[in-house]
């Protein structure tokens, strides 16, 4: 399982690879095909279709084949849609492209989350948190990568580079063996949180269930908007260069890691439930006073925070559902991981559409306004929990 967990962070690591590319480089895309933000929001829209629907495609694999076999080909099929992107095809065949490789990123993650919920139920939100380093790691060096090329005149390269180490990742899942009984059962644990609670009816399960979904949906309305969209703002809303603006996508991802690489030690000492209302207030607070304020200097600053108040909040949002439903991993992983490609495909054609017609200001008013969303139904989960008897602490071991 030792071998399986490394693969597995550095499969991570490639889906934010391929999770910003398009956000690093969509203002080159534009120019070069000459087309809208709308057309923009609508090339992100169907890439988290695809996202969306690889999650119920990858649940119906995992009951039927190995997940180094799902792993194999979701490596192959992202490779092939991103050398098909570095080619430049037309339009509506770079949309179709995009969608597969959200296809192939939704298997890799649905797998990798699924078996780590299953197989590390007392320390889930500290596992969690090292996979989303990796897939940090890979959103900041892309957009890195990407102002280095942009500045050299070769952005579509990133595309072949991300290819490459798909192919590489492949390669890798068709040698590697790992082993259940690795699990190393002493590793640092979760800290104690109210016990989920008991005899819940179906009806009030759907409900929670539903809520949850919900919240992850808002989520990815703040976490879309920033990674396909960051760049954008800072060149029309604080007149920024474009190859210092694509700069602001990587400074956002850095703060990211760094939030998480942190994420696995204070979740061993808060619980999940203040954990997500601090980090949801602070980021509210931020992008009030990024807008507010409208200074490139100040906005770059203001990213950072941004970037640390968000960083654990899609990965405990996801240990907190599956805390809430034991025995539910599967379906619980699959939900949050779908809806949350939902969100990732509503909210960026919604922000492209808006940025288009009402502004910039506009658009980022709307985004500030995820945050409260999100807020209002972690509330009435907590409320949740304490009528229905959820008090007693636990350990989630």
């Amino acid at each position: 399982m030792k071998r399986f967990a490394q693969a597995s962070y550095v499969m991570y690591f490639l889906a934010g690879l391929v999770i910003t590319t398009i956000g690093s480089v969509l203002p080159q895309i534009l120019t070069h095909y000459g087309v809208s933000y709308t057309m923009g929001g609508q090339l992100v829209f169907w890439g988290a279709i695809g996202f969306l629907l690889g999650v119920p495609i990858s649940s119906f694999l995992l009951s039927r084949f190995s997940e180094k076999r799902i792993l194999l080909l979701a490596c192959v099929v992202i490779a092939l849609a991103q050398v098909g992107m570095w080619s430049l095809p037309p339009f509506p065949a770079l949309i179709v492209l995009n969608f597969l490789n959200s296809l192939g990123a939704a298997s890799v993650e649905i797998v990798v989350a699924t078996l780590m919920m299953e197989v590390f139920v007392g320390r889930r939100a500290v596992v969690m948190s090292y996979l989303e380093v990796s897939f940090g790691l890979g959103a900041l060096i892309m957009p890195l990568l990407s102002s280095l090329l942009i500045s050299l005149g070769e952005w579509r390269f990133v595309f072949l580079l991300t290819g490459v180490t798909a192919l590489l990742m492949a390669v890798v899942w068709s040698v590697i063996s790992y082993s259940l009984s690795d699990v190393d059962h002493a590793a640092p644990q979760d800290a104690a949180n109210l016990a989920p609670p008991e005899n819940m009816t179906p009806r009030t399960k759907v409900l929670l269930l539903t809520l949850f979904g919900f919240m992850i949906f808002v989520y990815c309305g703040i976490e879309g908007t920033m990674n396909n969209f960051l760049s954008s703002i800072f060149i029309t809303y604080l007149e920024a260069v474009p190859a210092y603006a694509s700069l602001s996508i990587g400074i956002f991802w850095a703060a990211m890691v760094l939030g998480r690489l942190v994420t696995g030690w204070i979740i061993r000492k808060v619980t999940y439930s203040k954990f997500l209302f601090a980090s949801l207030s602070g980021s509210f607070v931020v992008l009030a006073a990024f807008i507010l304020l409208r200074n490139i200097w100040a906005g770059y600053a203001l990213i950072v925070l941004l970037g640390l108040f968000l960083s654990g909040v899609y990965s405990i949002t996801m240990v907190y559902a599956n805390h809430t439903f034991p025995g539910m991993a599967r379906l619980v992983t699959s939900l949050i991981t779908g809806l949350a490609g939902l969100g990732g495909a509503v909210f960026p054609a919604l922000i492209g559409y808006v940025m288009d017609d009402w502004g910039t200001l506009t658009a980022l008013w709307m985004t500030s306004g995820f945050a409260v969303v999100y807020l209002a139904g972690l509330v009435i989960v907590g409320v949740s929990y304490k009528k229905l008897g959820g008090l007693k602490t636990t350990n989630t071991r």
